[in-house]
């Protein structure tokens, strides 16, 4: 593989530090440049598909002696990108994206659909997620329902795109469209703060509770072994504007717990934290680790002062960061040899394995990269 973190030699003074490992052969690459897609696994086997891949599918079975990607079925339906898979009773389901699904004008889905894995066959399931569902997270916590983190909402941003349709011909009214749609503060765009659950056995989806601030889109959701808990991790809470905020939520039945977990701290020679959207997150070895992402250094700064357009002048900045959270705590690990963010992220028992994403300028990458936490180490391999 062409993409591996780097020790850091200023780690010292850190709980944890980043390596690099040998002692494991690396998972293949994915077929084809891989980010903005969806993926889940199920018994050893990843599943992947959407996004930069359309509306192919791959699988691999990481048990395998010499695990390779195969092609499956085809996506029954329009391509779609930040769409999420979950795997639940040995079925795969993929809930949700955006693109251009009933039309030529870029909408947001409320749609699922289902993966036999027996059966190499896909169905659309007879429901609908009770919001519009991109720039959301899914995971489960029980292997059988589906718990969904976030979303924008649907009826702005799909008339934004309505709009920019109607001014495509038009660049002064185009620039208009794009300057009031961008510059709302952030309760404005009414992002997604309940968290849903879905049971595919009833075929019924629930509201769990409302989390303790603003919706986000495009946080890291990650589900404690030990104790099931759920931690939502940073976020997007407007367009170009992230959130250091986490979140931290425990489920008995149907009855949400949630509470406000500890900031993330900044990155070494950061005086702020951003927060950052598209991150990776996994736990292993009961340390969460959240890797990479993107957000607009600055941004935070300029909406403090009142600017709601907070991104304007900023740059996108694709990240390279680790961290970690163990005994309540949040630690900078180091940092990844090139940025990374939009990929998909699998635990499997305490690896976290890091799929595709892009790199700095949107690029999107190949890459396949397992994270675990080994004698107080970062180790990749």
């Amino acid at each position: 593989m062409s993409f591996n973190l780097k020790q850091l030699a200023v780690a010292a003074a850190l709980g944890t530090m980043v390596s690099s490992s040998a002692f494991a052969a690396a998972l293949p690459d994915t077929p084809v440049p891989f980010k903005s897609g969806a993926g889940a696994m199920n018994d050893g086997v990843i599943y992947i598909g959407l996004g930069t891949a359309g509306q192919d599918w791959f699988k691999l079975d990481t048990k395998a002696k010499s695990p390779k990607w195969e092609a499956i079925a085809k996506f029954p339906e329009a391509a779609r990108d930040q769409a999420q898979a979950v795997a639940l009773n040995g079925k795969i389901y993929v809930l949700g994206g955006v693109g251009k699904i009933k039309s030529d004008l870029t909408s947001v889905s409320n749609e699922v659909f289902e993966y036999d894995p027996k059966k190499n066959t896909w169905t659309k399931v007879l429901t609908r997620s009770p919001i519009g569902l991109t720039g959301h997270t899914v995971v489960t916590n029980d292997g059988k329902t589906a718990l969904v983190v976030g979303s924008v909402n649907k009826e702005i941003f799909d008339g934004f795109f309505y709009d920019l349709s109607v001014a495509a011909k038009d660049p002064a009214l185009n620039a208009k469209v794009n300057k009031d749609y961008i510059s709302k503060p952030v309760e404005d765009y009414l992002f997604n703060n309940t968290v849903l659950q879905y049971n595919p056995a009833e075929n019924q989806w629930y509201v769990l509770g409302d989390l303790p601030s603003f919706g986000t889109a495009g946080s890291a959701v990650a589900v404690d072994p030990k104790d099931k808990s759920v931690m939502v991790v940073s976020g997007e809470k407007k367009p170009g504007l992230r959130t250091a905020n986490n979140t931290k939520f425990t489920l008995d039945g149907r009855t949400m717990k949630a509470e406000r977990a500890p900031d993330l701290v900044p990155a070494a020679g950061d005086k702020v934290q951003e927060g950052v959207a598209g991150a990776f997150a996994g736990y292993s070895n009961g340390t969460l680790v959240v890797v990479g992402g993107a957000n607009f250094p600055g941004a935070t700064e300029n909406y403090a002062k009142g600017k709601f357009f907070s991104h304007e002048g900023c740059t996108k900045t694709w990240r390279d960061d680790i961290y970690t959270f163990a005994d309540g705590k949040w630690s900078y690990a180091g940092d990844l040899a090139t940025p990374l963010a939009y990929g998909v992220t699998i635990q499997n028992g305490d690896e976290i394995i890091l799929i595709g994403g892009e790199t700095s300028g949107g690029v999107a990458t190949s890459d396949v990269i397992t994270v675990s936490v080994k004698d107080g180490k970062v180790v990749t391999e």
